[in-house]
């Protein structure tokens, strides 16, 4: 019999349980395969783009530290936005205490924007940040709270006291109350009651240390304060205590600096080119006080009652006076100047070191041992280990030795007892030259030369414009005789204790003890006058007058005056004469004729028993 058929109770019995195992496989299936790594359930998808949230209007927020008030913040709006970022926005205020409650920063902006529990925040819009005395202004900073550091990269403003800036970059950081500027910056000093820029510091990247009032420029750098201008391709400085100007200033590098003259001149009191230079600026004017230059110096001074000077050397020295104008000054490691006088004029000093002294205006120019000084110009060369040249443009004096070379020239030198066509040469212990007189005075042992012509004297003055001469001390005049007659020619020397050379009447004048010195005769008298012969060969002739005494061979004639003709080639002595022989016998007449050319003695007597004597000398 075939089976009966179940239930409808029975079947549904089955059929739930059924459904309950297929439920159970499932889940076992689904479980293996997550076991197994298999498709995982799909993420739930993002929020929009736009969707902001936690959304809060007029925002008023403190923090707190160990129950100590921290920072206050402000702002209209804060809310998270789709970038996951905090923002807050509209009249933002942020204040950050200190131990005390002072105030260390205080920060206002039109947005703060940061990343959750992130001490690093992006400000933007009229952002303005007082840290301490320092301001920062710009449309946006980045501000790192743990490091204290204030940056931006998009232009903005600094001040400080009587200082105010700007630059495209700018870095303040709080602790170490230090300035950073790139990207090309300007910096104003304000002295306090005084209005404009009063000085100006710029270049391309600057630090400035607020507490040690320190500061380095790189790149290129440049200041002007008073009346002051430098550039070069850097320069650290000291800042003054108010910081409202510069109190020291180092710039290296191809420095360059200007010096401005009186305020409303319109003229340039000098300027200074140098590898480096070092510059102090006077307390209470700001002008410049001190100026040092090293390394390739070349200096131009200018003032307005000195010619202008041109100094190149190792290193130069300069002061500056109240209204910061140059006064002294000085240069070393070997220099030349360049003294700009009058038409035609050029003079230059060369040496080892000069100094200029402004309460007497005279530069004082020293060389070395074999290296002497040396001032140069149209009219003279000069050596000497000691020159000082002023107060009047033109004036010179040298010591310590002196060499000297009076040049030829179509101006200046007149003909005198030198030739004016060639050049004279002197030597003594010192020299003194007055451009106003335009003399030469040379003392010590003076010795002058021109070819066989030659001067000795313990003085010798010199007067270029007319070409007269004066000597003291003991005077020697040497110079080649012509011939004359039979008489061939030789050397002659006319000498006194004192000489005046007259150019007007070409006559060279002794006093006491003066003396004629030629090969075989010699005269000794109180005065000598000697006539110079125009073509420069010796004298024509010369007049001894006062105790007269004529010397040659073993006669000596001695009378009250005498005179010599170079044509004739004799000497006449006159005033009594008396003619002595060394081996005692003497003879008198009215007249004794010394005839140089063929050695004999005339005694010529006059009146009713004119007689003539001829004595062979």
């Amino acid at each position: 019999m075939s089976a009966q058929k179940a239930s409808a109770p029975v079947r549904l019995v089955r059929l739930a349980v059924a459904a309950i195992l297929i439920v159970l496989a499932a889940a076992l299936v689904l479980h293996l395969l997550r076991e197994r790594g298999g498709p995982r359930p799909e993420a739930v998808k993002p929020l929009p783009e736009d969707r902001i949230v936690d959304l809060k209007e007029k925002v008023r927020h403190e923090e707190y530290s160990e129950g100590r008030l921290v920072a206050e913040i402000r702002g209209d709006t804060f809310f998270r936005g789709p970038d996951g970022r905090n923002h807050l926005q509209g009249s933002v205020y942020i204040k950050n205490l200190g131990p005390a409650g002072e105030i260390v920063s205080l920060l206002t902006a039109d947005e703060v924007v940061y990343v959750p529990d992130s001490l690093r925040y992006a400000v933007s819009g009229r952002v303005r940040v007082d840290a301490g005395s320092v301001v920062l202004e710009g449309g946006s900073f980045d501000y790192d709270k743990s490091g204290g550091l204030f940056s931006t990269k998009s232009g903005g403003t600094f001040s400080a006291r009587a200082i105010s800036g700007e630059a495209k970059e700018i870095t303040y950081a709080e602790d170490a109350d230090e300035v950073r500027l790139g990207g090309g910056f300007k910096v104003g000093f304000f002295p306090p009651g005084q209005t404009g820029t009063i000085n100006l510091l710029a270049g391309d990247s600057l630090v400035y240390r607020r507490r040690e009032r320190r500061g380095h420029v790189d790149g290129w750098a440049e200041y002007r304060g008073g009346r002051f201008q430098g550039q070069s391709e850097s320069l650290s400085f000291i800042a003054t205590e108010d910081e409202d100007a510069l109190a020291l200033a180092d710039f290296d590098g191809r420095t360059q600096i200007i010096l401005l003259g009186d305020l409303g001149s319109g003229r340039e009191s000098g300027d200074i080119h140098a590898d480096r230079v070092e510059a102090s600026f006077g307390r209470d004017s700001g002008f410049i006080y001190t100026v040092e230059a090293e390394g390739a110096v070349s200096l131009v001074l200018r003032r307005l009652t000195d010619p202008e000077i041109l100094i190149r050397a190792s290193a130069a020295t300069i002061g500056f006076g109240p209204d910061g104008v140059p006064g002294d000054w000085s240069a070393s490691g070997g220099f030349r100047a360049e003294l700009d006088g009058t038409t035609n004029e050029s003079r230059v000093l060369e040496g080892e070191s000069i100094a200029f002294d402004a309460s007497t205006r005279v530069l004082r120019a020293s060389g070395l041992p074999g290296r002497p000084a040396v001032a140069d110009s149209r009219r003279a060369r000069v050596e000497a280990p000691s020159i000082a040249a002023g107060p009047a443009a033109g004036d010179l004096e040298a010591s310590g030795g002196v060499k000297c070379l009076l040049k030829p020239g179509e101006e200046g030198r007149a003909s005198g007892f030198f030739s004016a066509t060639k050049p004279v040469f002197v030597s003594a212990a010192s020299l003194v030259f007055r451009s106003a007189m335009q003399s030469f005075s040379f003392v010590g042992e003076a010795q002058a030369w021109q070819d066989k012509e030659f001067l000795l004297a313990g003085e010798l003055d010199f007067f270029e414009a007319t070409g007269e001469m004066k000597g003291r001390g003991g005077v020697a005049a040497g110079m080649g005789q012509a011939a004359a007659g039979k008489t061939a020619g030789r050397r002659i020397e006319v000498g006194g204790e004192e000489m005046v050379y007259s150019a007007a009447g070409r006559v060279l004048s002794f006093r006491k003890k003066s003396y004629l010195q030629m090969p075989g005769a010699r005269l000794a008298a109180a005065t000598i006058d000697a006539v110079l012969n125009r073509e420069g060969s010796g004298i024509d002739g010369l007049t001894a007058l006062t105790s007269v005494v004529v010397s040659k061979g073993r006669y000596e004639g001695r009378g009250g005056r005498a005179v010599y003709e170079a044509g004739t080639d004799r000497i006449t002595l006159t005033g009594r004469p008396v003619l002595v022989d060394k081996e005692g016998g003497s003879s008198r007449g009215d007249k004794l004729t010394f005839d140089l050319s063929d050695g004999k003695i005339r005694i010529e007597n006059e009146g009713q028993g004119r007689s003539t004597t001829v004595i062979k000398s």
